[in-house]
């Protein structure tokens, strides 16, 4: 039996997909911070960490696509497609949608470079990938803004943790960056440096090993 989609239909997806995009890319935040800190452990190594990150990042967008979808497709309210991609086009809300298609808009972004990562310079797409924490802010203030659900104390907290969560992970990076010395206790994107340490703590074990005297076995 064919379910025809009302107006309720759509709006209870927009409002459950919205959340779930904007937890995602919470998710997506946390990730690429700590693939960027060269986080890993011997159980999730910093590759697979990177894998999760790309697949994570992919879920939202489809998530992400269907609650546009939702909304332009809701009778209740006037938004297009093309107000969904370009800001200040929509006439419901102009304001409060606009800040929804910029996030879209440095998504896009983002995700068009980092496909193109092998043609760019490490130093563009980088500058380019920083926009995830202005796409990420401008997110946050769109829920804030247009969020119905936004009445109800779980979800205020629900935003909350999700800025907490990013910006205690910022944190994390600066306090872990290599570049600044004296912050963090260790340097752990430092790789070269840190292995070339090792090679050498090694050879000057071994050195040691063929310098010393062998040790004469006393008969019992």
């Amino acid at each position: 039996m064919m379910i025809a989609l009302n107006s309720h239909y759509l709006w209870y997806s927009s409002r459950a997909t919205g959340i779930v995009s904007l937890l995602l890319l919470t998710v997506v935040m946390v990730l690429g911070i700590s693939t960027s800190t060269r986080i890993g452990t011997g159980a999730v190594p910093r590759f697979a960490i990177a894998e999760i990150h790309r697949r994570i990042s992919l879920l939202s967008i489809i998530f992400l696509v269907i609650h546009i979808l939702g909304s332009v497709l809701d009778s209740y309210v006037n938004i297009s497609f093309v107000s969904a991609i370009i800001p200040f086009t929509s006439h419901y809300k102009p304001l409060k949608v606009a800040l929804g298609t910029i996030a879209l808009d440095l998504m896009i972004a983002i995700i068009v470079t980092s496909l193109l990562r092998a043609k760019m310079s490490f130093e563009s797409w980088r500058l380019i990938h920083w926009l995830s924490f202005l796409s990420f802010a401008i997110a946050v203030v769109h829920t804030i803004m247009i969020g119905t659900d936004m009445r109800f104390a779980w979800m205020d907290l629900f935003v909350l943790g999700c800025v907490a969560a990013v910006g205690l992970s910022l944190l994390w990076r600066i306090w872990q960056s290599p570049r600044r010395h004296g912050l963090g206790k260790t340097a752990p994107g430092n790789t070269v440096i840190n292995r070339r340490a090792a090679a050498e703590h090694l050879n000057s074990l071994r050195t040691s090993q063929c310098k010393a005297k062998p040790i004469k076995r006393v008969p019992r």
